[in-house]
């Protein structure tokens, strides 16, 4: 089966002649560069050409090196600081104004990068964004109204990204995380490298404290601060000694975490789907980390403070996701998740082949808007 065939992009004569783009995608986070990495995997085989642009934050660069990606990285993340994100934003549009200039692409593929946006909109590219995190409000506000289309989880109402400036939806039936757990197969040798073993660690992740949405909902809780020691320590009050693999976001979260005993901070990009695969449970602050491990089987917590509806439509779909944003109990719950079994591998499998990857909604966008 050639490629065009793997996308569903086979029915017409003038689908055969395609000619080929020079995408450009934006990746900010850890997660986007997952996503735009196994995209480019499936925009290759129809042949067309990627440019990859990013900034130093999080595990998006050790994430590209670990996939053998080269991408062009400019400036970092703001902090929480509005100052400083709008000093950031600003030095990285020059910047990434000077790239785009020079490699005229055809198109930009970005998750509400309002950097990107701004660049392309200023040179005349066309837009397609993807989104499913509308709670981040600053960053819809800037990119929606640029954009000719958005690619979008179908359960998120098209309603809610009306009011940001949106206009044209392609949704799919599924969400992101599908497109690389889908043919994932698991390697122990990360847990070699850690000095641990299968179904006796758990894995946490921190929450985005210093996110603008963040700080809307909890103005009380520093910027940089996390949850995770008050946690932990509840755990062992508990005699739960099992290992602990924590990701930070923050350096501030980095000196928290790295003290305390019994706490594994990787100091690279690891193979984090492999840990959540193999571990006891999950558990996260934020939205992404919490879906990998419930598509991977391993019973999994997210504490992010309001129900998300991809979040929702993962547990919905009978995967092993649960909604705990009262901290005091997160505790517990982990406690009372220790007794769970995974979800056997065969029903795992079947349902990930029920949903769709935003890959479906970017092959609707591309024949729809006669992109070639």
């Amino acid at each position: 089966m050639n490629s065009s065939q793997e996308l569903g992009w086979e029915p017409s004569s003038k689908d055969s002649r395609r000619e080929k783009m020079k995408i450009w995608m934006e990746a900010l986070t850890g997660k986007q560069a997952l996503l735009f990495h196994f995209l480019g995997v499936e925009l290759e085989r129809q042949g067309h050409e990627l440019l990859y642009t990013a900034r130093n934050y999080d595990y998006v660069l050790g994430n590209f090196e670990r996939l053998g990606r080269t991408v062009h990285s400019f400036g970092k993340y703001g902090g929480a600081s509005l100052y400083d994100k709008l000093i950031s934003s600003s030095e990285r549009i020059i910047h990434l104004a000077r790239l785009v200039r020079d490699e005229k692409p055809d198109l930009l593929l970005s998750f509400s990068s309002p950097d990107a946006a701004r660049v392309a909109f200023g040179l005349g590219i066309r837009t397609i964004l993807m989104n499913d995190t509308p709670h981040a409000t600053a960053a819809a506000r800037l990119t929606m109204s640029l954009s000719e289309a958005l690619v979008h989880p179908s359960s998120i109402d098209p309603s809610v990204f009306k009011e940001f400036g949106a206009r044209r939806f392609f949704p799919f039936d599924g969400v992101d995380e599908v497109l690389w757990t889908r043919n994932f197969s698991p390697d122990t040798a990360v847990l070699d490298q850690l000095g641990i073993q299968k179904d006796r660690y758990l894995v946490v992740r921190c929450e985005e404290s210093k996110a603008a949405y963040f700080q809307e909902m909890y103005p009380g809780i520093k910027p940089g601060s996390t949850i995770i020691p008050d946690i932990l320590n509840r755990l062992r009050e508990q005699s739960i000694d099992l290992p602990i693999v924590a990701f930070p976001r923050y350096e501030e979260q980095v000196h928290a975490l790295s003290d305390l005993e019994g706490v594994i901070v990787p100091e690279t990009s690891v193979d984090t789907m492999s840990l959540l695969y193999y571990s006891r449970v999950s558990m996260t602050g934020g939205g992404t980390m919490g879906r990998e491990g419930a598509l991977l089987g391993t019973p999994t917590i997210y504490s992010f403070p309001r129900k998300l509806e991809v979040s929702t439509f993962t547990s919905e779909k009978g995967f092993p996701l649960y909604h705990c944003p009262n901290h005091m109990e997160v505790t517990e719950y982990i406690v009372r998740l220790l007794s769970e079994s995974r979800l056997p591998e065969s029903r795992r499998l079947a349902l990930l082949e029920s949903m769709e990857t935003p890959m479906d909604g970017i092959k609707r966008a591309f024949v729809e808007m006669e992109l070639r």
